[in-house]
């Protein structure tokens, strides 16, 4: 009787141990998991900020020769593969070599299906055979909504201001000073940040 308590007693000792050390296992993974989202966001913000703030006021030929302004900014397209919510010309590019290459670059933020990918152009104007050079940032983003800050004090919901769907601006080719975006996430909200231009 003596034998059958104590075996009774250490496996409900084993049975709370197991339990505890389960549930501190999965609490480390969804831990980590925390920190590992935290910590690609976090990434992901500074690139922005570093390629927004580098925003420089030179614009690009497309593929037909037409002039596209140096920063443009617009909603989210509907098409899987559709139009950059986010394109301007960034300087600051390492230049490598013999040092003949300009150190400024293209550079676009697209939502498309649920995903956040920057795009990168090797040349500056585009040629027939020019792809953008893509790298997926984050999934489950379910919008994406940016306001541009003008130079006169005014928000803006596309950039440039008073631009048709191809980006062709009524006038000008200022940069904004500031971009506000706003992405929410499935599951985790919304996450709203502002980056200044230092032109």
């Amino acid at each position: 009787l003596e034998v059958l308590i104590a075996i009774a007693i250490f496996a409900l000792i084993s049975a709370m141990a197991y339990g505890a050390l389960n549930q501190a296992l999965r609490t480390r993974d969804r831990v980590e998991e925390e920190r590992e989202f935290w910590n690609s966001l976090t990434l992901i913000f500074l690139r922005m900020e570093d390629d927004i703030g580098q925003a420089r006021a030179r614009g690009v030929r497309d593929v037909g020769g037409a002039l596209l302004p140096p920063f443009v900014g617009q909603p989210t397209d509907a098409r899987a593969v559709g139009a950059s919510n986010l394109e301007f010309t960034r300087a600051g590019v390492p230049v490598f070599g013999d040092g003949v290459r300009s150190d400024m670059q293209r550079v676009g933020y697209r939502l498309a299906e649920g995903v956040l990918t920057r795009l990168a152009w090797v040349e500056l104007d585009r040629s027939p055979q020019s792809q953008a050079q893509e790298a997926p940032l984050l999934t489950g983003v379910e919008e994406l909504r940016l306001r541009f800050f003008s130079p006169v004090g005014k928000w803006e919901e596309r950039w440039p201001p008073g631009a048709d769907s191809l980006g062709k601006p009524a006038a000008g080719y200022e940069l904004p000073r500031g971009v506000e975006l706003t992405l929410k996430l499935t599951g985790r909200g919304e996450f709203t940040r502002l980056f200044l231009v230092y032109e």
